[in-house]
C-alpha cells in the first residue's frame, strides 16, 4: 500500500537466537496437531528479465498471470524500473487481484489510495488492471524523479529509494536522506527485491537494488540438501500470528518432505564439501562452512531431529548431515528443513540477525541445487 509506514523495535539478538527459524511458520501449542499449512507456494520459474528485454513470451508465462505481461513490461519502461521489481511489487500489493481492497481504503491490483489515484489515474478505474498498471508506471516514475537527487548515479540505490518512497512517501525519504528507519518500509524494500530476484528475473539474477551475493560463487555444482523435498517458504518478511514484529523476517528458505507430518523426515545431506563449525541444539541446527576453494559460504541446517556429526568433521558433497525434523525452541512445527546461507566473511560460528545472512534461493538455483 502506498505511503504508509510503521515503526517497530530493532531485533534483539538474545531473542533472535531463540527464534531464528520460525518467522515463516506458526507455532503450535502443546496438544495441537503438528501439521502446518504451506505459507507460500513454489515460485514460478524465472523467465522475465530486465527492462525491455524478455526471455520468452511474458504474456503467457505463469509468472505474470492474466495475460498482463505486456502491461507490466510497459509500466516498467514508463517507471524506469526492472520488470522483475515491478512484477514483484504488484504481486506483493494485491496478489494480482484487480478487486483487492484494504481496510485503509487502498484499491485494486496496485492498491492505490483514492488521493493518489486522482493524481495518476487519468480518469480510469483503479479496479481495472488495464488502467491501474499504466497508472502505477506513471506514479513510480514521479516518485523516482523526486528521490533521484539522493541517489546520484547509484542505480541500485535509486531503485531502493523509489520503493521506499512508495511505501513511506517521498517526503519521509527526503527527510531521512535515504530509506527511513521504519521497520515496515525497510522490510518492504527487501521483500520486493528478494522476490523480484527469485520469481521474476531471468536466470534468477538480482535486479538493481537487491542485496544479495554479487561475487564469485566458485566452481562446481551443489546438491539439493533435502533429496525429494519440496519448497515451502522463501526468504523475506512474513506476517505470522504469534510472533513479535522483529521476528517476522524469515532469513532462510524452507524445504520439506511431502507427507512427513510431525515425524522424522528425509536425510539432510551436504550440498557441497563442508566443515562442521558449531551447533544450536535448541533448534536442531548444524552450522558449517564450505570446505574448499573460495568463497567458503557459511550454512545452517535447522530443525534436525538427529545428527551424528561433530565440530571439526569434514563432509563431502552428498554426505549425511542429519535427519529432517521438527526440533524447535519455541514450540511445535511441522517437519521441515530450514536452510540459511551466510556471507563468506562471516565467523566460523554464526547466527541469524547478525548481518551475515544471504537469500539462499538464487544461490542454490545458480549452483544447480534448487528443488524442481
Amino acid at each position: 500500500m502506498d505511503e504508509q509506514h510503521k515503526s517497530g523495535p530493532a531485533p534483539l539478538l538474545a531473542l533472535a537466537l531463540l527464534v531464528p527459524i520460525f518467522a515463516c511458520m506458526p507455532l503450535m501449542g502443546v496438544g495441537a496437531v503438528a501439521v502446518l499449512t504451506q505459507i507460500e507456494e513454489n515460485p514460478a520459474a524465472c523467465v522475465v528479465s530486465a527492462v525491455g528485454e524478455t526471455a520468452g513470451d511474458v504474456t503467457s508465462t505463469p509468472a505474470i498471470p492474466n495475460g498482463w505481461g505486456d502491461l507490466v513490461d510497459a509500466a516498467a519502461k514508463t517507471a524506469g524500473l526492472p520488470v522483475s521489481v515491478v512484477a514483484a511489487q504488484l504481486k506483493q500489493e494485491s496478489g494480482w487481484n484487480e478487486g483487492a481492497r484494504s481496510p485503509a481504503g487502498a484499491q485494486g491490483v496496485v492498491q492505490f489510495m483514492p488521493g493518489t489515484w486522482a493524481l495518476y489515474g487519468e480518469g480510469g478505474d483503479p479496479f481495472s488492471a488495464e488502467d491501474a498498471i499504466p497508472a502505477y508506471g506513471r506514479y513510480m516514475a514521479a516518485l523516482k524523479e523526486q528521490v533521484q537527487p539522493l541517489a546520484g548515479d547509484d542505480a541500485d540505490l535509486l531503485v531502493r529509494l523509489t520503493l521506499a518512497a512508495y511505501n513511506a512517501g517521498p517526503g519521509a525519504v527526503q527527510a531521512a536522506k535515504g530509506i527511513p528507519a521504519f521497520t515496515e518500509t525497510q522490510q518492504y524494500v527487501e521483500k520486493i527485491l528478494s522476490s523480484g530476484q527469485g520469481e521474476f528475473s531471468a536466470d534468477c539474477t538480482a535486479p538493481a537494488g537487491t542485496i544479495a551475493w554479487d561475487g564469485d560463487l566458485g566452481d562446481g555444482e551443489w546438491t539439493n540438501p533435502l533429496p525429494g523435498g519440496v519448497f515451502t517458504s522463501g526468504y523475506g518478511h512474513r506476517n505470522v500470528p504469534g510472533l513479535p514484529a522483529w521476528a517476522q523476517d524469515h532469513v532462510g528458505v524452507d524445504l520439506s518432505t511431502p507427507g512427513a507430518g510431525s515425524g522424522n523426515g528425509g536425510p539432510i545431506i551436504a550440498p557441497t564439501d563442508l566443515r562442521i563449525t558449531g551447533f544450536n541444539d535448541k533448534d536442531g541446527c548444524v552450522i558449517a562452512k564450505e570446505d574448499g576453494d573460495d568463497p567458503d559460504f557459511g550454512f545452517a541446517f535447522c530443525h534436525l531431529n538427529a545428527y551424528s556429526v561433530a565440530v571439526g568433521d569434514r563432509l563431502k558433497r552428498g554426505d549425511v548431515v542429519g535427519t529432517e525434523g521438527n526440533k524447535a525452541g519455541l514450540g511445535l512445527v511441522a517437519t521441515h528443513l530450514h536452510v540459511e546461507v551466510y556471507k563468506p566473511e562471516a565467523p566460523e560460528v554464526v547466527y541469524p540477525y547478525q548481518g551475515w545472512n544471504l537469500d539462499p534461493e538464487p544461490i542454490l538455483k545458480e549452483k544447480g541445487a534448487w528443488v524442481r
